[in-house]
């Protein structure tokens, strides 16, 4: 049961993550903006403190019951699509169930330290409910919505450095590339699942990316670093996502010696070469 929970460890986390939203509430100032355009538009014209029971109700509803109808039942006239899409939260302005939050941390924490079989203090629980802290408290250059487990990673990261400086930098890069390693693993063999025998038609790659895909592969073959990526904001195509992914993990274990890295050395460079020259036999002239 526990290797089940395991081998899907990154994909449930992301999900849990993600669903603390279904249980938040606005934020006091996201509750007053709310409250602003509804009188603006002339569906409220109460004062706030009835306002927020009644908006306070609208979430204690299951998300999927949470419908656009049900909020017009609340107010004065029925509102805009528009004007609805305003009480979808993120983790910027909704405020999430702090029970939930430590719930979610005590399981990472003992997934990493069952599952894993890790011992590290950067696995602690202390340290994950900062994590997970982080990402629900977002600053105004960080994602509020839609997390990858890359982003728990980075958070991961930067909570490690706050409270522990470089102490733990090789520890913590050990166990965040076995993490990620493990999640392209299962990306991979979820594609392999969905996978049918169909055409695949022409990808358009620019020159930059056809230049990066090249030297990328010329990398992989005579066992060279690998490039970085070109353009700060990062590949936009999925195929170049997931290729810059693969090329992630491959610049972990190309020099390590660590003989659980090792072992993957080898297949995830034959994975580079395959996704090079598949995107190179693709791209559309």
């Amino acid at each position: 049961m526990i290797q089940d929970l395991w081998h899907t460890f990154p994909r449930t986390l992301v999900e849990r993550i993600n669903s603390l939203l279904d249980e938040a509430e606005p934020n006091p100032a996201k509750a007053f903006q709310l409250y602003k355009t509804c009188q603006g538009e002339n569906l409220w014209n109460d004062t706030f403190e009835k306002f927020q029971k009644k908006l306070n109700s609208f979430y204690q509803l299951p998300k999927h019951d949470r419908r656009k109808s049900v909020m017009d039942q609340m107010l004065n006239a029925p509102m805009s699509s528009v004007s609805f899409e305003e009480f979808h939260l993120n983790f910027r302005n909704g405020l999430v169930e702090n029970r939930s939050l430590m719930s979610l941390a005590s399981w990472t924490h003992h997934l990493l330290r069952v599952g894993g079989k890790y011992t590290s203090v950067v696995i602690a629980e202390d340290v994950i409910t900062k994590t997970l802290n982080y990402i629900t408290h977002p600053p105004l250059f960080e994602k509020a919505s839609n997390i990858d487990f890359d982003d728990f990673c980075e958070a991961w990261k930067k909570t490690v450095f706050k409270l522990y400086g470089k102490n733990h930098d090789a520890e913590l890069t050990r166990i965040v590339g076995e993490l990620q390693l493990l999640h392209t693993q299962l990306i991979q063999e979820e594609s392999q699942r969905h996978e049918r025998p169909v055409f695949v038609p022409g990808i358009y790659l620019t020159q930059t990316e056809i230049s990066w895909t090249m030297a990328v592969l010329e990398a992989a073959q005579e066992n060279l670093e690998m490039p970085k990526y070109p353009l700060s904001k990062g590949p936009q195509k999925p195929r170049l996502i997931e290729l810059l992914r693969v090329v992630q993990l491959y610049k972990i274990v190309q020099n390590t010696k660590l003989p659980e890295f090792v072992q993957h050395r080898e297949r995830i460079r034959a994975t580079i070469l395959d996704r090079c020259e598949s995107l190179l036999a693709d791209k559309a002239s």
